[in-house]
């Protein structure tokens, strides 16, 4: 915001409604300048030189488009202070429908706050005091945002931090996968072991009865083959063989051969 030197209203000291109402406007600067998107204000302070009849209105007007007044504040009760300058004030501001949110008028002073400029709100704001009517202007000039170089630098470090965060946060991440991907695999791998030790068990338990089964079978062959041998070898046949014995024998008896049969 540019500084400005103070002006006070050519004859700004006014008495009105028989000389009861007298009003001192004071502008602090008639030159503002702002940046877009942050904060200006279009600084005014007002004193009563008398006692003042309420209620008394000010209006803050957007000369520079077709827009009339963009905000408006009616001042019910005011209490004084010193030299007539307003301590504490009951007021009822209505904004204008384009405005609200971003416009806010300061029944103690008068002055207007204006948030999140744009371009567009460049050009001349006017200040009303009615029923007085006195009208004084102040110029409004909204400059697009520079980066300096220590912010560029304060920019670049933000930066920086960001994307280291988010390389970490990916790095984890990918850890993360890669120990789920072993993990899977391994456990694919067990489950793989276990299937085979199974599927070679299963085919144990049938082997064996089928072992048991041709040892059965070699053991009927070889029987069968043993009684066969067996039977197709030739029984001898006896044989009858006869001696003949020489004995002698008692006195009388023909000493003659015996045969027995052998």
């Amino acid at each position: 915001m540019s500084s400005g030197r103070r002006h006070w209203s050519l004859g700004s000291l006014l008495l009105l409604f028989g000389g009861n109402l007298g009003v001192l406007i004071e502008i602090h600067q008639h030159l503002v300048n702002g940046t877009v998107g942050q904060s200006v204000l279009l600084p005014v302070s007002y004193r009563f030189g008398g006692a003042p009849h309420f209620p008394v209105s000010i209006d803050w007007k957007f000369t520079s488009n077709s827009l009339n007044t963009l905000i408006t504040c009616t001042l019910l009760n005011c209490s004084l202070g010193a030299g007539g300058a307003p301590s504490a004030c009951s007021a009822k501001c209505f904004p204008h429908s384009t405005y609200r949110g971003r416009a806010e008028l300061f029944p103690k002073n008068g002055s207007l706050l204006l948030r999140d400029l744009k371009l567009r709100d460049s050009g001349v704001y006017s200040v009303v005091f009615r029923p007085s009517y006195q009208i004084w202007n102040v110029t409004l000039t909204v400059h697009e945002q520079r980066f300096t170089p220590d912010h560029a630098g304060e920019d670049t470090v933000e930066q920086d931090h960001i994307r280291y965060c988010a390389i970490g946060i990916c790095s984890s991440i990918s850890f993360l996968l890669f120990l789920l991907f072993c993990c899977i695999r391994h456990r694919g791998a067990a489950q793989q072991k276990k299937r085979i030790i199974k599927q070679q068990q299963v085919s144990s338990v049938e082997e064996s009865p089928m072992e048991s089964t041709a040892v059965r079978a070699m053991a009927t062959i070889y029987a069968r083959v043993g009684d066969s041998f067996e039977q197709s070898q030739p029984r001898p046949t006896p044989e009858v063989m006869y001696i003949s014995v020489t004995s002698p024998g008692p006195p009388g008896l023909d000493a003659g051969p015996y045969h027995l049969p052998g």
